[in-house]
């Protein structure tokens, strides 16, 4: 029997409440002065560029797929497993499922930071004949912390099937071939953010029983109000959720529907603070999009996502006073302007 234990002494959201948030709280002058040389290149950048700059920056990085490097999401295709047909999972870093699991494919892939190889896993929205297979991937991989950004129905479409307990439906069973997998509801509440934030997060800590008695308690974040192929607010509530999870050492999984537009967005937006924190340079937008898309095929599906994850780090960087160079904040104004203008 084997157990995985989770940090006693957890605040509200899941964690220790001693641990630091190195993202959200305030920089010493010393870390203010290193993190200003970090950021300096992406800021000139991005505010040289503005809206217009990225988002033909953006249409210049087109999407594709190759399948000759997804064969197994090919094969996997007749046995209904795949939620999207053009929505490929790449072979090269796609998570496999163990033993005493009867099939080893699920449409997932484990994407990187500069600081972690395994720190997300990005997957699609579970369907009704692979919520057996998520939990247990969630259950192998040690998964403390999931993302959901989606909601079951949007717009009139299955987006995603109930696949975790609540209140109302407080255990749930799925199987895969003789393999049993329980999900138990423990208890919910309204994710209460510690800055000003419009984004609705519900908080559900959750219990997986699987294979050989293995148990695992994970935090289920459901983002309930982020639009399907939209923004929401670029406040800081994002990074204060990354900030939440991140001293979790098992991957975050993170998901919408078909796990690379909203999904994508998330990652982008660790993948800059990842470095921000670690003490490196930041990249320049494009060629970390390119990185994460060479692991998660396609992440970020429009103009409005890349500009929203620009928009998300200027603001931060801003509120963090990483920006009071003559012009930079007159500057950030203009494109405050016009990202408002090409997000509607």
């Amino acid at each position: 029997m084997s157990q995985h234990k989770r940090r006693t002494g957890k605040g509200r959201s899941g964690i220790d409440p001693s641990q630091k948030t190195t993202v959200l709280d305030e920089p010493t002058t010393v870390e203010r002065k290193q993190q200003k040389k970090q950021i300096l290149k992406f800021v000139t950048r991005t505010l040289e560029k503005m809206p217009p700059g990225l988002r033909a920056e953006f249409s210049s990085m087109k999407r594709f797929n190759d399948y000759e490097k997804m064969k197994a999401f090919k094969e996997a295709q007749e046995f209904g497993k795949n939620r999207y047909k053009d929505v490929g999972c790449l072979d090269n870093n796609r998570v496999k499922l163990s033993s005493p699991w009867p099939h080893e494919y699920i449409h997932a892939n484990y994407v990187a930071t500069p600081s972690n190889p395994k720190r997300f896993i990005c997957t699609q929205a579970p369907l009704e004949k692979t919520c057996a297979d998520f939990w247990f991937m969630c259950l192998q991989e040690k998964v403390e912390f999931i993302f959901m950004l989606c909601n079951l129905v949007e717009k009139g479409s299955k987006k995603c099937y109930e696949y975790y307990p609540s209140k109302k439906k407080d255990t749930m069973e799925f199987e895969e071939k003789g393999q049993k997998i329980t999900v138990k509801f423990e208890s919910s509440s309204q994710y209460k953010f510690r800055a000003e934030a419009k984004a609705k997060v519900i908080a559900t800590e959750i219990l997986i029983e699987g294979p050989n008695n293995e148990t695992l308690k994970t935090t289920h974040y459901h983002w309930n109000d982020w639009p399907d192929r939209g923004v929401p607010c670029a406040d800081m509530a994002i990074l204060e959720l990354l900030d939440t999870a991140r001293p979790s050492k098992g991957p975050i999984v993170v998901h919408c529907s078909a796990g690379i537009g909203r999904t994508g967005s998330v990652v982008m937006l660790e993948y800059v603070m990842d470095q921000l924190i670690s003490g490196q340079s930041i990249d320049d937008a494009d060629k970390i999009l390119v990185k994460i898309r060479e692991q998660r095929n396609n992440s970020i599906q429009t103009d409005a996502q890349y500009l929203f994850v620009h928009q998300v780090v200027l603001n931060y960087f801003r509120k963090k006073k990483l920006m009071e160079e003559a012009g930079v904040q007159e500057a950030h104004d203009l494109f405050i302007d016009q990202y408002k203008k090409s997000v509607v």
